[in-house]
């Protein structure tokens, strides 16, 4: 009787191990096959990318208005599992899609199409710890605006792509897709965790 009593939860226990498998697995498959459940890249409604100060203004209004951080994202890192959440500009993203709830924004840009193009393209193991949006803020060591002040910049993998840094370790794989949808990125100039939806500044 006392060596059923013990058979018995061994028998639940692994008959829950394929389940508990393939619930942790479903999400990564998801994530790696979003064209199978539904997404697809709208390219819906993108401002033109900015060039210089005058334009990102004209475009995306002063410095820490309230529209650089209407819209919020969580984006997990794939070397912690960490979900970070920023935000960003309402131009930028929060438009209601197969994969993104409505969030008041205006186009597909950030969290539909460049975030969807990554995970459908299998290049999420690339993004690292250190994913960060608006911030209200200069540029380090002056009084310039930072590009993350107007809710149009991002950095990811901040803590494998230093600033300072003139190559990159894991950004470079999936760079092209920013590209693709209108961002620079801050390799350019020696800052390879930063994306900006801007040139010129």
């Amino acid at each position: 009787m006392g060596n059923k009593a013990g058979i018995f939860p061994l028998r639940r226990r692994r008959r829950a191990l394929p389940l508990i498998a393939v619930l942790s697995v479903v999400p990564l498959l998801l994530g790696w096959h979003w064209a199978k459940a539904g997404w697809r890249d709208w390219h819906y409604n993108y401002p033109a990318t900015p060039y210089g100060y005058s334009q990102i203004i004209n475009r995306f209004g002063q410095p820490c208005n309230a529209n650089a951080s209407a819209v919020w994202m969580t984006w997990i890192a794939s070397n912690n599992g960490y979900p970070y959440t920023f935000r960003f500009h309402r131009k930028l993203g929060g438009y209601p899609t197969q994969m993104v709830t409505g969030k008041g924004g205006a186009s597909t840009n950030l969290d539909n199409d460049v975030y969807g193009h990554i995970q459908n393209n299998h290049l999420y193991g690339y993004t690292k710890s250190g994913i960060w949006g608006y911030v209200c803020r200069y540029i380090g060591g002056t009084t310039k605006w930072s590009t993350h002040a107007f809710g149009i910049a991002i950095d990811i993998s901040a803590s494998y792509e230093p600033q300072g840094r003139c190559y990159s370790t894991v950004n470079k794989y999936y760079a092209y897709v920013f590209k693709n949808h209108g961002w620079r990125w801050g390799l350019d100039f020696c800052d390879p965790m930063h994306f900006q939806y801007a040139f010129g500044y």
